[in-house]
């Protein structure tokens, strides 16, 4: 009556219908959209309610979930004194925000409330409780409330006798006596539950605390590098690397390697299309012990992060990686094995999604090689050397053996057979198994920290399963 046309969003429409199904758990709305011809109906029934919402907000989002097994914490319970219900389904997800929807008596209240608060509190006491309880403070680093929530994907349903919204469109819930009510039911439901399912809960706390690592390595702003197109991949890329000529990552293997007489072999050895090299020169920065403004000045791990193009820390994203293989291409010895170490640690840290996405390789280059008449062996070390003799044993030539005391010694046209082509090179992808995240975190820190007792006791431990050991 006041001269506007009324216009109905179907879309709107048929998305809060589909919300209020799975709101109520088994009732079934039919909606017709009689603007388009022929009508279409849409018949929306969800027996197990919010159980199901959660599983399709996590699939929109697109991201893993925090244990890959996809295990939903659900409950659902009731406060008769306090005249309040609620049903909750949660899960983590290795998003880097959170994303939980509420709503009061089916009323989607986006910008939170009381509710919300109560909500949220609960899971970040859980989470801390659950981690004093079992003595798994990590090292070296504090966990804030935004850590322990990062991942979240949440649907909370509240149930309130007397409603009180902030304004009339209903978008915030005010009664202040909600926030502790709620966190009453919650957070017992949640504990028992990490205390029943010791994976699950090992799982959130591993991903929890690498969130504050992230967090605390990236507090200084990174610039982010351009990904590499066919006009621009040369610019801002440090000097010494040499780079392949194709731009496709996905064609794409980046070998950092141990020094410059290394990385000249390589990239003799190399095939220029596909194949870049970056050397570095020494023993690289221990990132474990490091605050931000070491890690910020170090030349050759910014050389790295330039190279690589995806930036690193929470700026970090790994659509911008200019490599789709990244290889550490380190001598056969102790020393190479602590720089890979320490690589390891500072993509462990400050790079994890590149493991998590399968892109980090060791490159296996030979300790020895054994000539036996015309045929040539390669070992990786002094046991794989010791079970070519055996195996060889009955050989009639006696066997010529050479060890090389670095890449550098080999020619590069040796150093391409063994390591560098996809053809016979043997590698090794680097990844963390389900479940051992919190248990990767932990050796790490205590390897590589500051805690010198830590990596005593760790070392005498495991002292029975160590066997050449370069202090």
């Amino acid at each position: 009556m006041f001269g506007v046309k009324l216009h109905f969003d179907p879309a709107q429409i048929a998305e809060r219908l589909e919300a209020k199904s799975y709101l109520h758990g088994g009732l079934e709305i039919v909606f017709t959209d009689e603007t388009k011809t022929p009508p279409v109906v849409e018949t929306y029934l969800h027996p197990q309610g919010i159980a199901e919402y959660l599983p399709k907000l996590v699939g929109e989002r697109g991201k893993t979930c925090v244990p890959p097994s996809g295990a939903v914490f659900y409950v659902e319970k009731r406060d008769d004194e306090a005249r309040l219900g609620i049903e909750l389904a949660l899960q983590w997800t290795e998003s880097t925000d959170d994303l939980i929807k509420t709503y009061v008596n089916s009323v989607p209240t986006p910008d939170g409330g009381t509710h919300d608060a109560g909500f949220r509190s609960a899971i970040v006491k859980a989470i801390r409780n659950y981690i004093a309880t079992h003595k798994l403070d990590p090292k070296g680093v504090t966990l804030t409330a935004e850590d322990i929530r990062e991942g979240v994907v949440a649907v909370l349903s509240t149930y309130v006798h007397d409603p009180q919204f902030q304004s009339q469109t209903k978008n915030r819930l005010n009664n202040p006596e909600v926030a502790g009510q709620v966190e009453g039911l919650v957070r017992p439901a949640l504990e028992n539950y990490l205390n029943s399912n010791p994976n699950w809960a090992q799982a959130v706390i591993a991903r929890t605390i690498i969130a504050a690592r992230a967090r605390e390595a990236s507090r200084a702003a990174h610039q982010a590098v351009t990904r590499k197109t066919a006009v621009s991949h040369r610019l801002n890329l440090p000097g010494k690397l040499a780079d392949c000529s194709s731009t496709d990552p996905n064609d794409s293997e980046l070998f950092i390697v141990e020094g410059e007489s290394a990385g000249g072999s390589a990239k003799q050895g190399r095939d220029r299309k596909t194949q870049a090299i970056l050397p570095l020169r020494g023993k690289v920065l221990n990132t474990e012990q490091a605050n931000n403004q070491k890690l910020l000045a170090n030349k050759e791990l910014q050389d790295l992060v330039s190279a690589l193009g995806c930036g690193m820390g929470e700026t970090m994203d790994p659509s911008k990686l200019r490599y789709g293989k990244i290889f550490l291409l380190m001598d056969a010895d102790a020393d190479g094995h602590h720089i890979a170490t320490l690589l390891l640690t500072f993509f462990f840290r400050h790079m994890k999604p590149l493991i998590d996405l399968g892109h980090l390789y060791l490159a296996q280059p030979p300790l020895y090689r054994i000539d036996l008449g015309k045929q040539t062996l390669w070992a990786l070390d002094d046991a794989h050397r010791d079970q070519l003799l055996k195996t060889h044993a009955k050989s009639n030539s006696k066997p010529s053996i050479t060890r090389f005391k670095g890449l550098g010694e080999m020619n590069p046209d040796t150093l391409k057979m063994t390591t560098l082509d996809p053809r016979t090179r043997q590698t090794l992808r680097v990844t963390v198994k389900d479940g051992a995240q919190l248990s990767t975190d932990t050796t790490i820190s205590e390897l590589m920290g500051k805690d010198v007792a830590a990596r005593f006791r760790m070392i005498t431990e495991n002292a029975a399963d160590i066997g050449d050991l370069d202090v």
